[in-house]
């Protein structure tokens, strides 16, 4: 999440813009700021940050925005930031205050480059870095030394000859090289262009004795034999002998639709459902207004959409309300040969008849479109889901 605060000469009034946004929202925002300060010398900057990424703020205020370049790169970074699961999230916030930062380019491939950085959780003082340090063998000494250890000595000596900084949610220690220029500044990259996989889960054994010991990383779709190679690096027979430290998802909205109460064998096959969509952006919304239709409640009902979605029809985002969807069932759909001459035309309630219709096709508003299934209506449920990704 990323809101900004935009003000002009009167600093004392401003517009609060939730990001990311349409170009619509976008629009209303500067409207209202006009309204305040008119339109001579805009000189329009951020004066207030509110972000899942406490510290964002810091390089965000202070930057003007009256060069329209700008809330395209703030809308991009509000994007990679919901893609962002806890871990990532720590790890970008590590890394802004590990790395120099002068550009709201610099944060964009920042947002690219997190393999290069290191979580030691829940470290937040350099006596439980130095803990940690001698814990996870990242520093040894003699055993015979450990009574005696000076572990804020053994963090100070780390710290002097490496790149970290603490967070909230842990240490972040810098592991890889130089961040690599995704974005020249010019032309944004693809949201997901780092994204090879669509879930990845990272695994650990529950007879592991050592709890800081790496979680096993296992990207999603992947082959049968990986999946066998994966039980066998965990030292498991089945996946339900494990559990999921982390979760990953690069498609925004999707990984709180879903139910982790099936095997890793069915979220593969998921997987390989929703990469095989990919290609066709309209049926990854399709997906996830028919998932919030539905409201699914097991892994095993979400696969059987994602592999029925022709049972599904999404009406064209231009339809919004009762009056709209009348225009679409008799104009547009196919479904009737009509035809309305101006004179009954301007006897036709099509608000009452939109209605009517959005009855009987059990059409339903989500939050990306209208969603009608075409074999039967929608079965009315009594409560939304809102179990996310958890534990197996």
């Amino acid at each position: 999440m990323l809101k900004v605060l935009l003000t002009r000469m009167d600093k004392e009034n401003g517009v609060w813009l939730s990001l990311p946004s349409t170009p619509a929202d976008i629009g209303e925002a500067y409207a209202a700021l006009d309204n305040i300060n008119g339109t001579e010398n805009l000189d329009t900057r951020i004066t207030g940050v509110e972000s899942t990424i406490q510290n964002l703020r810091q390089y965000l205020s202070g930057k003007s925005t009256d060069d329209p370049k700008i809330i395209k790169e703030l809308d991009f970074i509000a994007r990679r930031i919901d893609g962002f699961v806890e871990s990532e999230a720590a790890l970008f916030s590590g890394a802004l205050d590990i790395e120099p930062i002068n550009t709201l380019a610099d944060i964009i491939n920042l947002t690219y480059s997190l393999e290069g950085y290191e979580l030691y959780p829940d470290v937040t003082t350099a006596k439980e870095l130095g803990q940690y340090l001698l814990e996870s063998g990242e520093v040894q000494i003699h055993e015979s030394a450990l009574p005696y250890v000076d572990y804020e000595r053994v963090a100070t000596e780390y710290e002097a000859n490496n790149s970290g900084t603490y967070t909230a949610a842990g240490y972040v220690a810098k592991t890889g090289g130089s961040i690599e220029r995704i974005y020249d500044g010019i032309t944004l990259p693809d949201v997901n262009a780092d994204k090879d996989y669509i879930f990845k889960l990272k695994l650990i054994s529950q007879y592991s004795f050592d709890r800081l010991e790496d979680p096993y990383t296992l990207k999603l779709p992947t082959s049968d034999i990986a999946l066998r190679q994966a039980r066998d690096q965990l030292r498991v027979k089945h996946f339900d002998e494990c559990e999921i430290a982390d979760f990953a998802c690069p498609i925004a909205n999707l990984s709180d639709r879903l139910h982790m109460d099936g095997d890793i064998y069915s979220l593969n096959k998921l997987a390989q459902k929703i990469k095989d969509m990919l290609p066709n952006e309209g049926m990854i919304t399709k997906l996830l207004a028919a998932l919030e239709a539905e409201m699914p409640e097991d892994l095993c009902n979400i696969l059987d959409i994602a592999e029925d979605l022709d049972r599904y029809e999404l009406i064209p985002a231009s339809v919004i309300n009762a009056t709209d969807y009348a225009h679409h069932v008799l104009f547009e759909s196919g479904r009737y040969d009509i035809f309305v001459d101006d004179e009954i035309n301007s006897f036709v309630d099509y608000e009452k008849y939109g209605n009517y219709k959005m009855i009987e096709d059990g059409a339903k508003q989500t939050a990306f479109g209208m969603i009608r299934r075409i074999d039967e209506p929608f079965q009315e449920q009594e409560q939304g889901f809102t179990q996310k990704m958890g534990g197996m």
